[in-house]
């Protein structure tokens, strides 16, 4: 059987015979497994669009599309397509917004989430990250080894999880891993249960058996915990996300289990994306002293503390500040792909007809570091490219090409607060310290650490040196 198995995925019969990819890939999902787990698949699916071209077949039923003309059939048509069954987990009855992979029974439950992100609540939101902020700034000195260096990947890691555990359960949080450290893992835990989560999700039939196996306690440490919070929260009213999952603003109420998913992805997912986005983008403003030196003036020019900043939306009028976010968000997000299913009848894709039941999708690290969309030098991180003038006449910045938030039905609902939160987390840890990289640590090996599964971890933590500004 695997013979003729293998035989048929090579063969002209086979719907995918005349994309081209490497020869494992083409007979076996286990190869894209591998790939996934080194944590370089983000940089690994790069290398394969350089080798083989727009289209590339990355498994058996697989194909990655290097291409801003796919994003619209893929992702932003009114038929756009269902996600995949990697956001699955195996055959456990699931629910919750992220892993519900029907566009339509997705775009009711999102319905449950829109408020929480209105106009009107992230003015809430962004008080509990003015707060958060502040305090992060205060662990950094507390933090401070006898070297003088502070672990920033650790202390942004935690600050995320306090931010996101308050916004979502408001003042009944009690997840307070800034001030407490983390005992009981569990930010370590969330992002090893996305790991296998990730690794297992290119063989779902793989993942079916795991699911039923102890190694998936893991998947659960962090449910476990939102689902204490949220039984606390249910006997006391307050503003915050968990407000209108329990339907307290005149939603319908969802029932507890969706309830417990969805509180501990809220809390998972807005904390590693941002968490590693603000990681990465803050290496690279220290890496270069005449970015982090231009921002600074910037700031400096309009406010003499962190406590006059008090319009979170205005600093996106700030043209500076507002590039390091966005060349923060183009480098770091280093994801992989966003993997959906083609429909019924097939999908014509940037010229070519991609067959049904097909999994296709355009890897956004490898679109946002591409030169047909970021020129020139798209690998350096250079603000002024998102400015009106860019980096000379022959620039070429492609906004549509940015798929950190994806778009579309699927699109990320926070994509507003998520870039006010870093432009006041960025302006407010700029304002407070002078910050550098220690002569000792080695750039090359953070970049070369940066391993993405669907969260992003670091295997060469971020130091840095901080010394309080007047």
């Amino acid at each position: 059987m695997i013979v003729i198995a293998v035989a048929y995925r090579l063969s002209p019969l086979h719907p995918l015979w005349r994309f081209p990819g490497p020869f494992l890939n083409k007979i076996t999902s286990l190869k894209a497994m591998h790939m996934v787990s080194t944590g370089h698949r983000y940089t690994i699916i790069k290398g394969l669009h350089e080798t083989y071209g727009k289209f590339v077949r990355t498994g058996p039923n697989t194909l990655s599309i290097a291409s801003v003309e796919a994003v619209h059939p893929i992702y932003t048509t009114a038929q756009s397509m269902d996600k995949s069954m990697a956001y699955r987990p195996g055959r456990a009855p699931v629910g919750g917004l992220f892993f519900t992979p029907e566009r339509d029974i997705h775009n009711i439950r999102r319905k449950a989430w829109a408020g929480a992100f209105s106009a009107k609540s992230l003015v809430k939101l962004l008080a509990v990250v003015d707060k958060r902020t502040k305090q992060m700034i205060k662990v950094m000195d507390r933090r401070r080894g006898a070297d003088g260096v502070i672990d920033m990947s650790e202390i942004i890691r935690h600050w995320a999880y306090d931010l996101m555990a308050e916004m979502t359960f408001g003042a009944t949080s009690d997840v307070e891993l800034m001030a407490n450290g983390d005992p009981e893992n569990v930010s370590e835990n969330a992002q090893n249960a996305t790991v296998v989560f990730e690794v297992l999700g290119e063989a779902p039939s793989i993942f079916d058996i795991a699911w039923n196996l102890p190694a998936s306690d893991e998947f659960h440490v962090l449910e476990k915990t939102a689902t204490k919070l949220m039984d606390v929260r249910k006997h006391i009213t307050g503003d915050d996300i968990a407000s209108y999952l329990l339907g307290e603003k005149g939603g319908e109420r969802l029932g507890d289990e969706d309830l417990n998913i969805d509180s501990a992805f809220a809390i998972a997912a807005g904390s590693d994306t941002t968490g590693g986005t603000l990681t990465i983008l803050l290496f690279y403003l220290l890496r270069d002293r005449a970015v982090y030196k231009k921002l600074r003036d910037e700031l400096d020019a309009h406010f003499h503390s962190i406590d006059e900043i008090d319009d979170p939306k205005g600093l996106q009028e700030l043209p500076y500040l507002n590039g390091v976010v966005w060349e923060g968000l183009r480098l770091g997000t280093p994801f992989g792909g966003l993997p959906r299913v083609v429909g019924e009848g097939g999908s014509m894709i940037d010229g070519e007809f991609v067959p049904e039941d097909i999994i296709v999708s355009v890897p956004p690290y490898t679109q946002q570091t591409s030169p047909e969309n970021f020129y020139p030098l798209p690998m350096e991180f250079l603000p002024e490219r998102w400015q009106p003038e860019g980096l000379g006449p022959e620039t070429i910045t492609k906004k549509n090409a940015m798929l950190c938030f994806s778009y579309g039905a699927f699109s990320c609902l926070g994509k507003i607060f998520a870039t006010q939160e870093l432009h006041l987390t960025v302006a407010k840890l700029v304002l407070a310290y002078d910050m550098e990289l220690p002569k000792s640590f080695d750039q090359q090996k953070f970049l070369d650490g940066v391993l993405n599964m669907r969260t992003t971890l670091f295997d060469y933590p971020l130091a840095i040196t901080a010394t309080a500004r007047d």
